[in-house]
């Protein structure tokens, strides 16, 4: 597989039959863990804003096909969070695991907050609901903890190979 963007879409196609049929079911705290925005925020703090930015678009897409939302609007959102998490350079001079699951946890979240704020422009029922707070810090702390899981994951997905 010599493409980063081919590895990309099938290691997203594993991403979303995990999300869509074990992690749809165990909703610890009644929150999803949003496996497919992590992984987008993933490449966006490895990569930077431009490869993390078409990551979210890539990985949002797929996402998109399997809800029932307007096509785009989780791209949109994923893209979105994948490119600020790529600012972390930015921030911190030389970004360290720990400071990529920090950014990781608290980008995941603040995306998961995101998206019902876009639902809610295009028209549909999106909005905030009463345990908002439970769910940032619930997400934020799961970002953080399967961080060093899809650091490597996503090292080894959108590396550069030479081709001949």
């Amino acid at each position: 597989m010599a493409s980063r963007w081919t590895r990309l879409v099938l290691m997203s196609l594993m991403f979303l039959g995990l999300q869509t049929t074990i992690l749809n079911d165990m909703r610890p705290f009644s929150v999803m863990i949003p496996v497919m925005l992590l992984f987008a925020v993933t490449a966006g703090t490895l990569y930077g804003s431009e490869v993390g930015a078409i990551s979210g678009l890539i990985v949002g897409v797929m996402y998109d096909c399997v809800l029932s939302t307007p096509l785009g609007l989780a791209s949109l959102v994923f893209g979105a969070a994948a490119y600020v998490a790529g600012l972390l350079p930015f921030f911190v001079r030389e970004p360290t695991w720990w400071t990529r699951a920090i950014a990781i946890g608290v980008v995941g979240a603040v995306g998961e907050l995101v998206f019902p704020l876009a639902q809610s422009m295009v028209g549909l029922n999106g909005h905030f609901q009463p345990h908002v707070v439970g769910v940032f810090v619930f997400v934020t702390v799961i970002g953080m903890l399967i961080a060093p899981l899809l650091l490597p994951v996503c090292r080894w997905t959108l590396k550069e190979s030479i081709v001949g």
